[in-house]
């Protein structure tokens, strides 16, 4: 199992995987309305406004983590990194793959933390998910709902 940026060559497999994350989640009224926003999502991430990382066993992606940079609200000269989507197929959960993307996650945006081209990031968590990100540093900040 490796982890590393995805590329414009496994965008078909990251569209079934955020297809997949999309399906397994409970939110109601916020159905799909173009199946290109995802695609669009993507290419934003690759072309360098955010970081697409995934897991990668036999040639085959088993997870990702993806996530986006954007302007802090309350501060515009600071810049956040803002995780959007972390998933690893069914069949690898239990593997490292979970575990081993989360850590290249934190020792990316530490390094751009380092190089001031971020301020801090964020990792959100799934109602009915029980992860411990403290062991990784985060602490919780909000807790959000939806109707």
């Amino acid at each position: 199992m490796k982890i590393r940026k995805a590329n414009k060559f496994d965008l078909p497999q990251l569209k079934q995987m955020l297809w997949n994350y999309h399906d397994s989640g409970n939110i109601k009224g916020l159905d799909i309305t173009s199946e290109e926003t995802g695609l669009r999502i993507l290419s934003m991430i690759l072309a360098g406004g955010g970081v697409a990382l995934v897991s990668e066993k036999d040639n085959t992606l088993t997870g990702m983590l993806l996530a986006i940079r954007s302007p802090f609200l309350w501060d515009n000269t600071k810049t956040i990194m803002t995780e959007i989507a972390y998933w690893v197929e069914p069949e690898h959960r239990g593997s490292s793959a979970g575990y081993r993307l989360l850590k290249e996650y934190v020792e990316y945006c530490d390094e751009l933390k380092d190089l001031n081209k971020i301020s801090n990031y964020t990792i959100s968590q799934m109602e009915g998910q029980e992860l411990n990100y403290s062991r990784f540093g985060f602490k919780p900040i909000e807790h959000t709902w939806s109707i």
